[in-house]
């Protein structure tokens, strides 16, 4: 009896260790991607919503990250997952193709792969334009600037919003929204 007592114990003390493991790991593995991720900025469309459970977030439309070219070496494949090659351009950061086979390097990010829209116009090529979502399309402020983020943002309809992602070894994380240069935090205070 004493010894399945103390076995259920060094059971449950293992599954804690574990437990806790795997949670550590993640926060580390975030962490990593924050600091040596490369940094890209990607155009969003705010809007913010309230979840008695989740709290206050900004919900991210990505304008540009919806869709892109297959790329040449790759036929079309009937996956859910992809991968996005990101890349930096004078005029804005891009997605510039998705590939099925998961790169060796660069700059990379893991999306789910869409079937193809109705609502593509005539003038797209069809056959080469794979359809994808981002995986995040949350933002979480802090409890009392998510609403006033949502009025000044409503207010100033023109102001442009970028996603600030880290990513590194195809996983990202968004470090920050950014209006300009200025974090949407800092933004909103000084409205």
């Amino acid at each position: 009896m004493k010894n399945m007592k103390l076995l259920s114990w060094i059971c449950f003390g293992l599954l804690c260790v574990v437990q806790l493991g795997v949670i550590v790991f993640q926060i580390m593995s975030y962490e990593r991607i924050l600091k040596e991720g490369e940094v890209f900025y990607l155009k969003v469309s705010p809007l913010d919503p309230y979840d008695p459970f989740r709290g206050r977030y900004v919900t991210l439309r990505f304008d540009t990250a919806t869709k892109a070219p297959l790329a040449e070496d790759e036929t079309m494949r009937e996956h859910s997952k992809a991968y996005a090659i990101f890349e930096h351009s004078d005029q804005k950061d891009s997605i510039k193709e998705i590939r099925f086979t998961k790169p060796l390097s660069g700059n990379f990010l893991e999306v789910n792969v869409h079937p193809l829209y109705q609502g593509m116009t005539q003038k797209e090529d069809l056959s080469r334009l794979v359809s994808f979502s981002l995986p995040f399309d949350r933002f979480y402020m802090r409890e009392e600037l998510a609403p006033k983020a949502e009025k000044v943002l409503r207010q100033n309809s023109g102001i442009t919003v970028r996603a600030k992602l880290r990513i590194l070894e195809g996983k990202g994380v968004i470090e920050d929204l950014m209006v300009a240069d200025t974090p949407l935090s800092q933004f909103v205070l000084e409205k």
